[in-house]
């Protein structure tokens, strides 16, 4: 696939009638193609790697990748008058459904037999694997193999899963990853991304819809911090006394709980996945300052009253 949204690129050729080869060994997903004569006319449609076939398999027309071409041939291979191999990956098959409508869908059901022939995919084939469903709401670019068709994505169904870009270095994937996030934004701008950027990649793609952060102007809230780092931070630096960093630890699991009061219905049950009788001091939970200077205030007060012996 190519990122590379509205350019303007010729069509690929979609009039490729002339059979491949046929099929000459099937293993699992993977099968083997025998072709009689690799052309090395550069202005032909070669067979090479990443070239999309199709074999004839019954009823139905399987879909297949090229991962492999080779010329070490089998002795049998060289004896029908090959002269190499492609191996493919099967990803899919077109058939007809039961309402004689004409679909693509992953996974193969009729696995093809030895002699059944293959063609390289016209722009027909790859307009019906690539057919923009109804869901789809997000065009990414146009596909490499051929650039008239677009690639589209459904946002909806692609925030539900899991998924990965992948690729070598310099292949496009940031490039990728920003195309997809420029057409999540659009469909969804109620949505919140969170996007983990170590090498500064992303600074720039996205304008004013993004609020980059760095180490100079990112400012956390005070209960994130442990129970270490706010000592320092209210006692300047100094160790604190054990009497004050005892009752530092006491009060804010206190001021943890009184935060509740604070919360409609809805926030409070989801503060409560953490049973607040399980928490510390270093608990990663909202509290207000206030609070644990009115607990402080409070056990102060006790201590003047208390009777001195």
């Amino acid at each position: 696939m190519s990122f590379v949204p509205g350019r303007d690129q010729t069509a690929a050729k979609s009039n490729i009638t002339a059979t491949l080869g046929n099929i000459i060994a099937v293993s699992g997903s993977k099968a083997s193609i025998g072709i009689p004569q690799p052309t090395l006319d550069p202005d032909d449609a070669r067979t090479t790697v990443s070239k999309f076939v199709m074999i004839r398999s019954g009823r139905s027309r399987l879909i297949g990748l090229v991962t492999e071409i080779a010329l070490n041939l089998p002795p049998f291979a060289i004896e029908q008058g090959y002269r190499a191999t492609a191996g493919v990956d099967l990803m899919g098959e077109i058939s007809v459904d039961d309402s004689g409508a004409t679909r693509f869908r992953r996974g193969v059901s009729d696995y093809p037999a030895i002699g059944d022939p293959a063609w390289l995919l016209t722009s027909d084939e790859f307009r019906l694997i690539y057919k923009k469903s109804a869901a789809a709401n997000g065009v990414v670019g146009r596909l490499h193999q051929d650039p008239s068709i677009e690639a589209y994505i459904s946002v909806n169904e692609l925030l539900s899963k899991h998924f990965a870009v992948l690729g070598g270095t310099g292949v496009g994937k940031s490039c990728g990853v920003a195309a997809v996030l420029h057409e999540v934004l659009q469909a969804r701008p109620d949505l919140r991304i969170l996007l983990l950027d170590a090498h500064n990649e992303y600074g720039q793609c996205f304008g004013e819809a993004a609020q980059v952060l760095n180490p100079r102007n990112l400012k956390l809230p005070f209960w994130l911090f442990n129970f270490e780092e706010i000592v320092d931070v209210i006692f300047g630096g100094r160790c604190g006394t054990d009497e004050e960093t005892a009752i530092l630890a006491e009060v804010i699991p206190l001021a943890k709980n009184r935060y509740l009061r604070y919360r409609s219905p809805a926030e409070r049950s989801a503060v409560k996945r953490i049973d607040p009788a399980t928490y510390t001091a270093d608990t990663p939970v909202p509290y207000v300052l206030a609070d644990m200077v009115s607990l402080i205030d409070e056990r102060m007060g006790s201590w003047r009253t208390a009777p001195h012996v």
